[in-house]
């Protein structure tokens, strides 16, 4: 039984420092950059999260050119496990359509702000999120032109016209940023949750026993408290009988002894008289 209390004990201490080591220990948030063909991005989240947590990722996006449009850029949240990837969210970050002249009608902001957040599912294992961030942007390039031109040649004797035209390419890229880490139960810890547990309960059991053993043990000690007052009272009792009972022997020997010595007077008396 001490061993197992001791055991019950060392499980319970492990349990608290696992149960209890988040809350003591806050996530601090961590960052890391992610550098794409077009932008580089900051990204910033809390470094451990839980099953069942709400991640919140802060993106800081700054364009690597001001001659580019930004179609769209997006977040892939996954994580991994023994069975390979499991895709957990996707976020759209920046989203510019195209407009009727097959390119985008305003060039990217600049930097830009974005916050989302993640739902980690209760069935993560032990693992870490990561992120895949997707670009798809439109690069603005200017081609020089030249074609034969009645007002070229008026103008500067070169029948040749100079101008300039846009140029429109789409590119895309990805890159892979990693996320929190999620401090899920291992087995190691279940096991040792259903051992306390087990012996959690074995201790309860062992418990009520000992207290039913106490109230048994005072009910005894009350019981044979009773009977030594009966004791006590019957040995008075036993010791008043007997002094009455050497009384009436004294008595009756008193007695005995006068009942003889009144006989005996009684004879010679008579013996007396006849003489």
């Amino acid at each position: 039984m001490k061993s197992a209390l001791a055991f019950l004990v060392t499980a319970a201490l492990l349990l608290s420092v696992s149960m209890f080591n988040p809350a003591l220990a806050q996530a601090t948030q961590v960052s890391y950059v992610v550098n794409l063909n077009s932008f580089t991005l900051q990204v910033t989240y809390p470094s451990e999260a839980m099953p069942g947590d709400n991640v919140t990722v802060n993106i800081q996006g700054s364009p690597k050119s001001n001659s580019i449009y930004l179609q769209s850029l997006t977040a892939t949240i996954y994580y991994a496990d023994a069975a390979g990837l499991h895709q957990v969210a996707t976020q759209n970050l920046v989203s510019n359509p195209t407009n009727n002249y097959g390119y985008y009608g305003s060039y990217t902001p600049g930097s830009f702000s974005k916050n989302f957040t993640v739902n980690v599912p209760q069935n993560t294992p032990r693992t870490s999120l990561v992120a895949i961030f997707s670009e798809t942007v439109q690069s603005n390039n200017y081609n020089n032109y030249n074609y034969p031109s009645y007002f070229g040649y008026l103008y500067s004797g070169n029948p040749l016209f100079y101008s300039y035209y846009p140029s429109y390419s789409t590119t895309t890229d990805d890159a892979i940023a990693p996320l929190s880490y999620i401090k899920a139960t291992t087995p190691e810890y279940v096991a040792l949750q259903s051992e306390y547990q087990m012996l959690q309960q074995q201790l309860n059991q062992t418990q009520t026993q000992n207290k039913q053993l106490q109230t048994t043990i005072s009910q005894q000690s009350t019981m044979i408290s009773q009977l030594n007052q009966q004791l006590t009272s019957t040995n008075g009792t036993t010791q008043t009988y007997q002094m009455a009972a050497v009384v009436f022997v004294i008595i009756a020997v008193a007695l005995a002894a006068f009942s003889i010595y009144q006989l005996k007077k009684q004879r010679e008396n008579a013996k007396d008289r006849r003489n």
